[in-house]
């Protein structure tokens, strides 16, 4: 049953559409039921999404109105080329919208359909393109005012106190997880569980984080903050899987000292207290492990420290900062600690699967028209114009083929609905406050349907096909035979976008998840072939991006979630260590540098492959050959040592340590 927060959601989206509607007429518009179905569409449980969205829905009107009546007259003696060249227009601005993972991508979408509703059914009559396109401005103007104030002046809800309780829900599962790597379990069922959960939430949040500003709650002005705070948790799962691995590796070798137990167990215990107070005492402590002797097992405890110094000043930057943004304290700063090792934004990008929306919805729209040109069928142009919006709509999911599905089905029940409405009901209705009341419970239906998550989408398709095929005007004109047409237009033009999608775009989550894998593969290739070092921020920032991606993905195929992520983890930190390897080897003597080329060349090859496969000997036995060539002066190479014996460690974690004598006496750190 509905939630009063719901029914009062609900309440306002339909009143709003019904005022935007009553405008519309009262201003005498050609198709005022625009206006109503703009307010479905724009309409948000959240103030923030909901105002972000109308910015972005006005802009896209205006542009593909331009676009429309740029190409219309131009292009009406020439129906094939004018349909190749909307085709196009669509396909281009699809693409370009799937480039942009941020809300503002709904501006690019949305330019390309909106020139196919203003100019397709313009085709017959060009010469008030212009008339229409602008009167098509005003009725989408309008739903977007009407909508906007209702929600944003009559108790509106806030996505600033929603994006607070989201933060604080980083902060389980990121302790659990760090729980479990310091006391080597980084790989048991407690940290995985913890460690999807925090990649999914610290990918899914970005959307939210990009409407803050047009939030009206107090973090409206904490976008910068909250952006800094979620890179923090990004920067933080390389460091805490290789805290784990670590630990792991140096309690199967006999490596843990009393000193380093001694510093986990206080690194755990202030993790689990919560509270930012406590770090520079600890710091200490494990600055002081970084001056182990240089043996196999010193030179994994040395960088184990060197980990477990960045989780602790990672953790406590981001505890203040937590708290500035909640709670209103000082802003922390510290541009030492971002410049050091913390990510940046970077969010992966998927041209090919952009190009096979594009290609798939300009192709659906080649076909409609074609029987649309072939038949001379009166009603083509609103199956062009469906063809183009279901293409659009779900373009961004693995598989829009079930949605498009969904979205017919929903299409038929709205007809059946429509009829009895347009038929039995609306002959009486005599003045708009009796209209008002008989569309009440269906608008409230829609607008509860659209307050949930899970079936945001269904309201909205509703709501947005309902209107414009019930086609409220001012004064009652429904005749079967336009009404009997328009609906198999819908039909046909979303079944036409169903069977293309499904012969050329529809892919499964386990294929999308293969090919993000195969990106951070090959950015890891590219890291070692590098002639200058890359960009330790920008990689982090792009593979973790990544993996949050793939985690919902694998969840919905039940099946390698967890080995996909770690090998992820696993791919980030050979490419972070090899970063670090870059920076050193001009300053190694030449048989250190021949072999850390070696190492590049034969990391390079692997990752070329599949490096879900073990690794090869011959990077290990270049790996060993370099720390060697290294071993008569360890305390020169005691950085670059700790990155050979990390590479080794990620790459090998159940190899026996190497069989090197480090002259251990004359290495003691003063």
């Amino acid at each position: 049953m509905p939630k009063p927060d719901e029914l009062l959601f609900a309440l306002k989206t339909y009143s709003g559409a019904m005022l935007a509607f009553y405008i519309s007429c009262w201003l005498g518009l050609d198709n005022p039921y625009w206006s109503m179905a703009t307010a479905f569409i724009v309409a948000h449980p959240f103030a923030g999404a909901m105002r972000s969205k109308a910015l972005y829905r006005f802009f896209g009107t205006l542009i593909g109105g331009t676009a429309a009546v740029v190409m219309v007259p131009n292009l009406v003696n020439a129906p094939v080329l004018l349909c190749i060249a909307m085709a196009l227009w669509v396909g281009l601005c699809l693409y370009i919208a799937l480039m942009d993972r941020s809300p503002r991508a709904y501006t690019f979408m949305l330019s390309g359909y909106t020139a196919g509703i203003i100019g397709f059914p313009a085709v017959s009559d060009p010469s008030h393109i212009f008339q229409t396109a602008l009167t098509r401005c005003e009725e989408i103007t309008l739903g977007i005012v009407c909508t906007t104030l209702v929600g944003t002046l009559i108790l509106p809800r806030s996505l600033g106190p929603v994006l607070a309780r989201r933060i604080s829900s980083w902060v389980k599962p990121a302790v659990e997880w760090a729980s479990a790597a310091l006391a080597g379990e980084g790989e048991a069922p407690p940290a995985r569980d913890a460690r999807r959960r925090l990649a999914f939430e610290a990918t899914d949040t970005a959307m939210m984080v990009s409407q803050l500003a047009y939030d009206i709650s107090h973090l409206q002005s904490a976008v910068q903050q909250v952006t800094r705070l979620r890179m923090y948790v990004i920067s933080l799962m390389p460091i805490l899987g290789s805290i784990g691995q670590r630990v792991a590796e140096l309690r199967r070798i006999g490596g843990i000292t009393p000193a380093m137990q001694a510093v986990l167990t206080r690194t755990d215990e202030w993790m689990q207290a919560g509270d930012a107070e406590g770090a520079d005492p600890l710091l200490h402590d494990i600055q002081e492990l970084e001056h182990e002797p240089p043996d196999w097992a010193g030179l994994l405890r040395a960088s184990l420290a060197v980990r477990l110094e960045e989780l602790v000043r990672i953790v406590y930057q981001s505890r203040r900062l937590r708290r500035h943004v909640t709670d209103g304290t000082p802003a922390p700063e510290n541009p030492a600690l971002e410049g050091e090792y913390i990510a940046i934004i970077r969010e992966n990008r998927d041209h090919k699967l952009a190009f096979l929306s594009a290609f798939s919805a300009a192709l659906a729209i080649l076909l409609v028209c074609a029987i649309w040109i072939e038949t001379a069928w009166a009603y083509g142009a609103g199956a062009a114009i469906l063809v183009a919006v279901a293409c659009s709509f779900f373009a961004a999911q693995d598989d829009p083929a079930p949605a498009i599905a969904l979205m017919l089905r929903n299409g038929v029940i709205v007809i059946a609905g429509i009829f009895v409405f347009s038929f039995a009901i609306l002959p009486v209705v005599t003045n708009f406050s009796e209209l008002y009341l008989v569309l009440l419970p269906v608008g409230l239906l829609i607008g509860v349907l659209v307050s949930r998550p899970a079936t945001f989408g269904t309201g909205m398709v509703i709501g947005a096909i309902g209107s414009t095929q019930l086609a409220l005007n001012n004064g009652y004109n429904t005749d079967f035979i336009k009404f009997a047409d328009s609906s198999f237009s819908l039909i046909v033009g979303l079944g036409s976008a169903l069977i293309l999608t499904r012969l050329i775009r529809s892919v499964g989550a386990a294929w999308s998840a293969e090919r993000l894998m195969r990106a951070n593969w090959r950015d890891v290739a590219a890291a070692a072939e590098a002639s200058t070092p890359p960009d330790r921020a920008a990689m982090t920032g792009i593979m973790m991006d990544r993996l949050g991606l793939m985690m919902p993905r694998l969840a919905a195929v039940a099946s390698g979630a967890d080995s996909a992520a770690a090998g992820a983890l696993t791919d980030l930190r050979v490419g972070l260590n090899m970063i670090g390897l870059h920076r050193e080897q001009w300053r190694l003597p030449a048989a250190a540098r021949a072999g850390s080329q070696l190492i590049f060349h034969r990391l390079a090859a692997f990752y070329r492959t599949d490096p879900r496969k073990p690794a090869p000997p011959g990077i290990i036995h270049a790996l060993d050959e370099t720390i060697c060539a290294l071993a008569g002066e360890a305390l020169t190479y005691r950085e670059t040592l700790m990155i050979l014996s990390g590479l080794r460690s990620v790459l090998y974690p159940d190899a026996p340590p190497p069989d090197i004598a480090l002259p251990v006496a004359e290495l003691v750190a003063p």
